[in-house]
């Protein structure tokens, strides 16, 4: 079974307004409250394609108990570690034209409540695949997401990191399974800005020397992605344009359905590419994750090709 790690979980306050003015009070159109979070999308996101997962996470006060409820609610399983504090609220704002964000660091992280997680992973009889996502909270061990990994990979479970920080290049070293990063954090990784076929071999190839087995590269407004095992390269591209009305779920719900096609079948990349783009351009066009309900048809609609090294 996949199980979700989520070590800084949010409510997403997504707001529509009018442009912002300085040192004005501005009347929002609307606003709508999630529970969110990296690997709680993912595991929101397959539970729509009818796979059931794990959820686990650091919760705290009203908010957190609100995360979980809605998670249980969804049909997703859900074991949280309950730690003090408020978990934090992220607003977005989308102007018309522009989409702004503002991240809040969240709940602090004790050591006691890193030990509760290592418990859960450590007896979790069903734990085939790891997914970690996102930030990890204020006053986390230095050395805490290196223990989760150690901790899920010493009961041969799979590791897949979806992570921002400049950790993600230290954790390769595990030989995680999969990695999905954007263009801009690869670039701050790995010290590539990827224009063109050639700076994306280059930057795959410097992930797979670090140690990761295969790289999920997505490539944000662009509409494309890129797939490498360490022997072959895809490149798949969405052949339309969508209207933007929040990037925030976007990401991880394109590697929670790479995840539903390829892991099962890792020669399925073609097809797990193809759900990929077209889930993460239809929850592109939502708050939250939406309803799905143009993936079918945006999945006929992307472009794959294998590139030659």
């Amino acid at each position: 079974m996949f199980y979700t790690l989520t070590a800084n979980p949010a409510v997403d306050m997504t707001v529509s307004c009018g442009p912002l003015v300085p040192n004005e009070n501005i009347r929002s159109g609307s606003a709508s409250y999630t529970p969110n979070g990296k690997g709680l999308d993912v595991s929101f996101a397959l539970k729509k394609f009818g796979v059931d997962s794990v959820a686990l996470g650091f919760f705290a006060g009203f908010t957190g108990k609100y995360i979980v409820e809605e998670t249980m609610n969804m049909g997703c399983l859900c074991r949280p570690v309950w730690i003090d504090g408020i978990t934090r609220i992220n607003t977005y704002l989308n102007d018309g034209e522009n989409e702004y964000g503002v991240l809040n660091p969240g709940a602090p992280l004790t050591p006691q409540g890193e030990q509760e997680l290592y418990k859960i992973l450590d007896t979790a009889g069903s734990l085939d695949c790891l997914i970690v996502s996102g930030s990890v909270p204020p006053r986390a061990s230095a050395d805490f997401l290196d223990q989760v990994v150690t901790h899920a990979q010493a009961h041969n479970a799979d590791v897949v990191l979806d992570l921002s920080s400049s950790k993600l290049k230290e954790l390769c070293s595990k030989k995680p399974l999969l990695i999905k990063p954007n263009h801009h954090e690869m670039r701050e990784i790995y010290g590539v800005r990827i224009d063109t076929h050639e700076d994306a071999k280059r930057a795959l190839a410097l992930a797979h020397e670090s140690g990761v087995q295969n790289v999920l590269l997505t490539m944000g407004s662009r509409g494309s992605a890129y797939f490498s095992n360490g022997e072959d390269i895809w490149y798949a591209r969405r052949e339309f344009n969508i209207k933007l009305v929040s990037s925030v779920c976007a990401g991880d719900c394109t590697l929670a359905a790479f995840l539903y096609k390829w892991y099962d079948n890792r020669d399925n990349v073609e097809e797990a590419l193809k759900l990929a783009l077209a889930t993460g351009a239809n929850v592109a066009e939502s708050v939250g994750l939406g309803d799905f309900s143009h993936v079918d048809e945006y999945s006929r609609r992307i472009s794959v090709e294998k590139l030659t090294r």
